[in-house]
């Protein structure tokens, strides 16, 4: 199975933690290299999550034609997507508003950032432990040839 998803995801979770590091400098030291850095990493974050929807949305079309997935995955994927969705555009609401605080000087904007931020990571971590349970206790997207082959190695002496 050709799976897009997960490598974009990936950066998805990982880059707002960048932009969270980058985000504390800037408040600590109010250098606006570090203010123009998180900027940077929460639109590429939000360009990559594009990637990361299109690739779920044509993963789960795979495993569920596929049938590789395990009873209530299936509900778990629709709950999964729904969510995706709700976090990307977290995401971007964050990042406009890190771009509004940088282009205003707004302080105090730069600081409703970082509360955006830290929810922008507990979306995706919440996320990416659903996307988690799909593949690894509802075998989501796992070819049902390579489990039983498992399977079957498990059981020879």
């Amino acid at each position: 199975m050709n799976v897009l998803h997960p490598p974009f995801v990936h950066f998805v979770i990982a880059l707002p933690f960048a932009a969270l590091f980058s985000q504390i400098t800037y408040l600590a030291t109010k250098d606006t290299t570090y203010s123009k850095a998180t900027t940077r990493i929460l639109a590429f974050a939000l360009l990559v999550s594009f990637f990361a929807i299109y690739g779920g949305i044509t993963d789960a079309q795979k495993i569920l034609s596929d049938g590789n997935i395990l009873g209530y995955g299936k509900a778990i994927l629709q709950s999964h997507k729904t969510f995706g969705i709700i976090t990307v555009i977290i995401l971007a609401i964050t990042t406009i508003l890190k771009w509004y605080a940088l282009d205003k000087k707004s302080f105090m904007l730069e600081k409703l950032s970082l509360s955006l931020i830290i929810i922008t990571i507990l979306a995706t971590l919440y996320q990416g432990n659903m996307g988690g349970k799909l593949v690894y206790k509802y075998s989501a997207g796992i070819d049902n040839k390579i489990i039983k082959l498992r399977n079957n190695e498990a059981k020879q002496p």
